[in-house]
């Protein structure tokens, strides 16, 4: 840390770099009035959520979609039926597998710049890790362009980065403390908060990042600024939430609605306890046909071809260990977790329900069945306190259109999407 004090331009006491910190206040987002937020999520890296060798049955339109000549139509698609916004993935490293999961991925800045200059109504939400030395000064200059290009359209989802091989890709030891990476991502959100709004130059001293008159311009274009989001299961992250953040991804236990209902309730509880407003929102795996014995097909035929060896590297990188004997995960020291006995069991020591889940769709609320069953599961949740969900497809292209054609009238007949916002 430098000597220098801070205080020499304008810029922020010391004892501020945790939220909840709303310099002009915080974007309106509790917007429910019978609106689901319609996003689609993932359409930036290969498969998407869909670790199954069926992506390879037609590689361009399964697993390539992520390619700039199909995704950018399927952006402006995305547009065209109305949904609320895209949402890419964060991702620097892959799993695998004979699908190659998650290998190839379109970055953060350069896929919410493209996407912003292709569309003219959708949110242009996009994703960055903390931790990775990032400094909050390069990440304000390229959203405030991303913004400023989308007309005020951009919001950031901000991650704790938690994977060992992508700090080792920054020549990096890690990860670190759950309690360290969310305190670095407190001072780093406070800082680019204060970035977004500074209308000269500021000066910034805080434990994890200094700033001697740094100012970006042009500065961001929505109004108070970017909406942020996160993802956050453990109490640490959802205090980051509820003091920084605007939009929450969460999980369920046994991903029912119940669980939904009682996480979104004590989430919000949380961000009245700071007077702040909260966005719940949900990552969804969908497979959806005129009936439902046609989705089950496609869900059976899916999930007898889920990539084995690719959920193999995604549970090794979360830093699990496989405990043969209990067929559990236990949950190891930071790191590679040990493949030890994961040849002999068929479902990896996760259990059948478990492996399957994190096959067809990386553990997210699975939506299969006919477009009038997807539409009243998607009810279900945002009755259940959902505001906004994240929709990944087997199929992109076609998703997208069965959600035009279908699922989104009857929304829309039922009093559940007023439009988009």
């Amino acid at each position: 840390m430098s000597d220098r004090p801070a205080g020499a331009r304008p810029g922020i006491d010391r004892g501020v770099r945790r939220g909840p910190f709303d310099p002009g206040g915080q974007p309106d987002v509790e917007r429910r009035k019978n609106h689901l937020h319609l996003s689609l999520f993932a359409w930036n890296v290969s498969s998407g959520l869909s670790a199954s060798k069926a992506v390879l049955s037609d590689v361009d339109r399964h697993r390539d979609v992520w390619k700039w000549p199909s995704s950018s139509q399927l952006l402006q698609a995305v547009e065209r039926a109305g949904m609320d916004s895209q949402l890419q993935y964060g991702m620097w490293s892959g799993y695998g597998g004979a699908t190659g999961w998650n290998d190839a991925q379109l970055d953060f800045a350069t896929a919410g710049t493209a996407s912003a200059a292709i569309t003219k109504k959708i949110g242009i939400y996009s994703t960055v890790h903390v931790g990775y030395g990032f400094h909050p000064l390069l990440i304000a200059k390229l959203t405030s362009s991303i913004d400023h290009i989308s007309a005020g359209r951009f919001g950031l989802n901000i991650v704790a980065g938690s994977n060992p091989a992508d700090y080792g890709q920054f020549g990096l030891e890690g990860p670190p403390s759950q309690q360290y990476r969310y305190d670095v991502a407190d001072e780093f959100t406070t800082a680019l908060k204060l970035l977004w709004n500074a209308q000269e130059p500021i000066d910034f001293e805080g434990d994890y990042f200094q700033m001697y008159g740094a100012q970006v311009i042009p500065r961001a274009t929505s109004r108070p600024r970017p909406l942020l989001i996160t993802a956050a299961g453990s109490d640490i992250g959802l205090d980051y939430a509820a003091r920084q953040c605007d939009a929450v991804f969460v999980t369920a236990k046994d991903n029912h609605v119940d669980g939904y209902r009682a996480r979104a309730a004590k989430i919000r509880g949380m961000f009245d306890e700071h007077h702040r407003q909260v966005r719940i929102a949900v990552m969804c795996y969908v497979v959806m046909d005129e009936t439902d014995a046609k989705a089950q097909e496609t869900v059976e035929w899916m999930t007898k071809e889920i990539d084995r060896e690719a959920l193999k590297m995604w549970l090794l990188r979360a830093g699990q260990v496989l405990n043969s004997e209990k067929a559990v995960i236990k949950e190891g020291s930071f790191g590679v977790g040990r493949d030890e006995g994961l040849n002999e069991d068929p479902y990896l020591g996760i259990g059948k329900d478990w492996y399957e889940s994190l096959g067809m769709g990386m553990g997210a609320y699975q939506l299969f069945g006919s477009y009038q069953t997807v539409t009243q599961q998607l009810i279900d949740l945002y009755e259940a306190g959902v505001d906004q969900v994240a929709l990944c497809f087997f199929d992109p292209h076609k998703g997208v259109q069965q959600m035009k054609d279908h699922v989104i009238p009857m929304l829309r007949e039922r009093g559940y999407n007023q439009g988009m916002i």
